[in-house]
């Protein structure tokens, strides 16, 4: 078979019998899992006022961004236009 020694057959075999096994767990945790498994993360008050909070802060943070300017090679040229004025660099 292609020249492969029967050790290398072994290995290859072996390595794709644990790759289908793999998967097979996978597939299988996926579409059944553990009855004993929490259904999902109830997090305390305070964390869910911690976050609400934390959100809030980054809402009012985006906002402010979005109110500028939207063009950002505008803003680099006019930048660089005030800053050079003085000078004549050509």
């Amino acid at each position: 078979m292609a020249g492969l020694s029967q050790s290398a057959i072994i290995v290859i075999i072996i390595i794709c019998c644990l790759a289908a096994v793999c998967i097979a767990a996978a597939v299988f945790r996926n579409f059944m899992p553990a009855d004993h498994a929490p259904k999902s993360f109830d997090p305390p008050r305070e964390q869910e006022q911690y976050m609400r909070t934390v959100r809030m802060r980054n809402y009012s943070h985006l906002h402010r961004e979005s109110v500028g300017p939207r063009d950002l090679e505008s803003q680099f040229n006019s930048h660089v236009e005030t800053s050079h004025e003085g000078s004549s660099a050509y």
